[in-house]
């Protein structure tokens, strides 16, 4: 039980140890409960609330089995942020909640920092979590007072551009609740009932890993800098324990020392991609300087990258959030910034700066002949007898389906050989078109390079074969895996995101590469 909570019935604060009931958290962006401005003397933040908080009075009460309703119209009213939590709390029939405006004293640093050590069991022990996303919002019902959040016009793009979003405590707030009500302006729903609407936030099916949390994190603020390390290790409470308290520790060894017992304790932080997601999440408008202000361009900006952080944390990069990638690799260190870890590699130490050029008709054999192509596909392949393997490997390149090749397919072909040729020695008597038949699961597929930087023919880089993160999850891809790449400079490696790769799972399973060890910066 929380040291304090609020008493609905009259906002009053008791002590936890007195209730003998459950109670609900609250889940909100400090900007929604007033001005937030800064002490300048000592440096700490306070809220001005002018009561200028809207509310519909009096509200019906919510029924326990609703899944998502509209509130019923009635007298407008002006409210303090206490009141406003007050009347949602008479709604929802909630006697006893914990927020932290009222249940911590942030005069008393001590109180402060003990209650920060806990915030995962506060919310984890909380019957659930109400949010507060007032972007949501309706105009009318024509459907009665049952009205689906996702008949709710622009519905993702409201709920990712909303406050709640975007704060790092709510991120923890959301992950350690067991459920969680979403309360808009005139419009309400389950959690659980936004999983599956590109909210993948919401979903309790999947366990918290490094590279799922992280996906949600990296584009979050907060607004003391320290605090985007404290909300994230309450994620990981067995970190938690090992983070000291204190916001005037020096941030960058802060973030360096949460990164490393992240890492140790899951080697999926470097499970990352080049920027999708982000590109709309983090995205802002800037003007060009004119006067009529009316030349803007669209940017983003992603929140970690303001901090000076290695490549194997993905600051440079987007972590998977869909399905929780694992993999039993253990041989790896950490310590400070690197990354240290002892695994086989797939490189090609003798790639060369111009590949094919111009000839690249010379290098792909032809295409069989045939009288009619209706119900034949044929692959062209890459046919290895490599030296750090006892059995003959096949690397796909490009697949034609149920048609004669066509001058389309040649630069496609190229730039997949070309991507290739940064892992694999190829040579024109090793390609060879194959048909369905013959080739049924015997290749490995490199089917996405996913990136952070344009790979460069005068850079060499290496495919951490040692390091798999396979899919447990999802059924229906049970061939999908995923290997880190890493670039070398200097002495050292840099990590710039993964390989995907699709097809026989037994690929690597008899290499015999020698082990190397990479000190990743």
């Amino acid at each position: 039980m929380p040291t304090y909570l609020v008493r609905t019935s009259d906002i009053k604060l008791v002590r936890g140890s007195d209730v003998h009931e459950g109670y609900c958290t609250l889940s909100y962006s400090w900007g929604q409960s007033g001005e937030v401005r800064m002490n300048e003397t000592t440096g700490k933040s306070y809220r001005v609330d002018q009561g200028k908080h809207k509310i519909i009075f009096p509200g019906n009460p919510v029924q326990e089995n609703s899944e998502c309703e509209e509130q019923t119209s009635g007298e407008v009213k002006f409210v303090k942020f206490e009141g406003l939590i007050q009347e949602i709390c008479k709604d929802f029939n909630v006697k006893y909640i914990w927020y932290d405006q009222m249940c911590i004293n942030q005069d008393n640093e001590t109180e402060k920092h003990g209650e920060i050590h806990q915030m995962h069991k506060i919310y984890e022990n909380a019957y659930c979590a109400l949010a507060l996303m007032p972007e949501l919002a309706i105009e009318s019902n024509d459907l009665g007072n049952f009205f689906p959040l996702w008949l709710l016009k622009d519905y993702d793009q409201l709920l990712l551009g909303s406050q709640w979003m975007k704060r790092m405590w709510t991120l923890e707030e959301a992950i350690m609740s067991s459920k969680m009500v979403v309360i808009g302006h005139n419009i309400h729903s389950w959690g659980d009932q936004l999983s599956g609407l590109s909210i993948g936030l919401f979903n309790k099916r999947y366990d918290s890993n490094a590279s799922r949390v992280l996906h949600y994190a990296h584009t979050r603020t907060s607004t003391k800098e320290h605090d985007h390390v404290f909300a994230l290790a309450n994620i990981f409470p067995d970190i938690m324990k090992q983070i000291t308290v204190n916001y005037k520790q020096d941030i960058q060894e802060l973030m360096i020392q949460f990164y490393g017992l992240l890492a140790k304790k899951d080697i999926s932080i470097l499970c990352f991609k080049s920027h999708f997601d982000y590109l709309s999440i983090c995205k802002t408008s800037s003007s060009d300087g004119a006067k009529d202000n009316t030349r803007k361009t669209t940017e983003y900006h992603v929140a970690i990258q303001e901090y000076d952080l290695p490549s194997w944390t993905g600051v440079d990069g987007e972590h998977y959030s869909d399905y929780p990638y694992q993999t039993s690799f253990k041989n790896y260190t950490v310590n400070g910034r690197i990354l240290q870890v002892t695994c086989a590699a797939l490189t090609n130490d003798e790639h060369h700066t111009k590949f094919l050029g111009g000839n690249f008709k010379d290098m792909i054999p032809p295409f069989p002949h045939q009288e009619s192509y209706d119900g034949c596909d044929f692959t062209l392949v890459i046919r290895l007898h490599p030296q750090w393997s006892t059995n003959e490997k096949w690397v796909y390149v490009h697949n034609v389906y149920r048609r004669a090749i066509n001058s389309k397919d040649y630069p496609k072909i190229v730039t997949e050989l070309d991507k290739l040729s940064h892992f694999i020695s190829i040579k024109k008597t090793n390609l060879e078109w194959v048909s369905r038949d013959e080739l049924g699961r015997k290749a490995i597929e490199i089917k996405k390079l996913e990136v952070t930087e344009s790979l460069q023919h005068s850079s060499l880089y290496m495919i951490l074969v040692g390091v798999l993160f396979e899919d447990y999850v999802n059924p229906v891809y049970p061939f999908h895996m995923k290997h880190p790449i890493i670039k070398k400079e200097g002495d050292y490696y840099k990590s710039i995101g993964t390989c995907e790769t699709f097809g026989d799972n037994h690929f690597f399973d008899d290499i015999l590469l020698e082990e190397q060890t990479f000190k990743i910066h």
